[in-house]
């Protein structure tokens, strides 16, 4: 460590204290000018790691040094003293803005500026001198246009009285149909479909409002209670000369106390039977709004038209004809009264709870898409009707894949019954 040196201390110190004294009374130094960029600064003692005292006095000390970021940096303390904005001189620019905001000066400029044209003279020799070096075996034979076929173009315009109308025959075009893949994904894409046929025509309330009656006091419906309150009342009007007192009076007193508890014994039971009903359709549409309810109800349509798909009707029927959302709105309308096969297996539940949700005929609850799906359902259960006759119509070894799903599908039902009488 290096030895102190008393003597350059006081001295800094000395030229510390001269500086100071030159300064005026607004910070600014005495006959000298400010220095560019800003005003005199007062000085800083540093101290470094080997004990030597540096006193920095900002631009003005002499360690300045100007770095690449243009800031003037102390070489000894490390401070940043002040900056330099100096513009950068180019030797092109004139002051005057070289550019055009017209975009009609730069609108036939193409992107990536313009590209020297092909010369098409060189390009033709170059084709022609490399068709000689082309054998015959690298050409490969185009195919050859079909002729059309024999049948007479139709005609327009009327015919002459000697001509005959001969209709055109149009080939057929064989369509690959979607009802032989049963992949993890089509499963999937039947299922959420079946989602949202049930989704839109399953109307029901998230909660069912309970009726709002004023609460019956229990103790009117105990004549024993009411009889003597009216006794007094009676007798409090005699005695203020309201009413006279008679037996005949005191008898239809007694008359209209029984009435009146009769009346109220009667409000109390039809209340309580309202509040009965409200419950069960609160139960019921739990059992409608459950997820695995809606679930099971999609996968049984699902398994429904696999086993629909592989009938007779189904294979042998024009394309089109039969779709899977008038089918699973035909399976919906099914539940109220079930679908059973010949053999007396059920294939669809006769589920009250559920079909009570179903829009019916003039619903002014019901949506627009209810509607539609509600008037195509009628197609949908014809298409299963005439899909399970066509059963009758194959052989045991054609109809085996087909009662199979079938059979999965009662089990299904039957799995679904029991969750909606849990969920009611």
């Amino acid at each position: 460590m290096a030895a102190f040196d008393a003597d350059e201390l006081f001295r800094q110190a000395d030229e510390a204290r001269r500086e100071e004294e030159r300064a005026g009374p607004d910070g600014e130094s005495e006959g000298e000018d400010e220095d560019e960029g800003g005003c005199a600064e007062e000085p800083t003692i540093t101290v470094d790691a080997t004990g030597d005292i540096h006193v920095c006095f900002g631009p003005r000390c002499a360690h300045v040094a100007l770095d690449r970021e243009n800031n003037w940096v102390c070489g000894i303390s490390g401070r940043v003293v002040g900056n330099e904005y100096a513009r950068e001189q180019d030797p092109s620019w004139t002051g005057r803005c070289t550019g055009s905001a017209n975009p009609d000066d730069s609108a036939g400029t193409p992107v990536g500026g313009w590209s020297k044209r092909r010369d098409m003279y060189a390009a033709s020799v170059a084709a022609f001198r490399s068709a000689h070096a082309v054998s015959d075996a690298e050409v490969t034979p185009q195919p050859t246009r079909q002729p059309a076929s024999g049948a007479a173009a139709a005609k327009r315009g009327a015919l002459c009285v000697d001509e005959t109308e001969v209709e055109p025959q149009q080939p057929k075009r064989p369509r690959a149909s979607r009802r032989d893949s049963w992949t993890r994904d089509a499963i999937a894409k039947l299922a959420q479909e079946a989602h949202g046929v049930i989704d839109k025509l399953f109307i029901v309330q998230a909660t069912v409002p309970a009726p709002k009656r004023a609460p019956l006091d229990p103790r009117l419906q105990n004549l024993e209670f009411v009889r003597p309150l009216a006794l007094r009342r009676y007798v409090k009007a005699c005695g203020e000369g309201r009413q006279a007192l008679d037996l005949d009076t005191l008898t239809d007193v007694l008359i209209h106390a029984n009435d009146f508890v009769r009346a109220q014994r009667a409000l109390a039971a039809q209340q309580l039977q309202e509040a009965a009903a409200a419950a069960k359709k609160r139960k019921a549409s739990k059992a409608c709004l459950s997820g695995q309810v809606r679930n099971l109800l999609a996968q049984l349509i699902v398994s429904l038209w696999r086993a629909a798909c592989l009938t007779k009707h189904f294979q042998t029927a024009k394309r089109g004809s039969d779709s899977f959302r008038p089918f699973a709105a035909g399976i919906l309308y099914s539940l109220k009264r079930g679908l059973y096969l010949t053999d007396g297996t059920c294939a669809v539940p006769a589920l009250d709870e559920l079909a009570k949700h179903l829009p019916a005929l003039r619903s002014a609850s019901s949506t627009a898409a209810a509607k539609q799906l509600q008037s195509s359902s009628h197609r949908g259960i014809c298409s299963i009707q005439r899909s399970l006759a066509s059963i009758a119509e194959m052989t045991p070894e054609e109809a085996r894949p087909a009662m199979q799903l079938l059979r999965d599908a009662a089990r299904q039902g039957a799995f679904l019954r029991e969750m909606v009488s849990r969920n009611s």
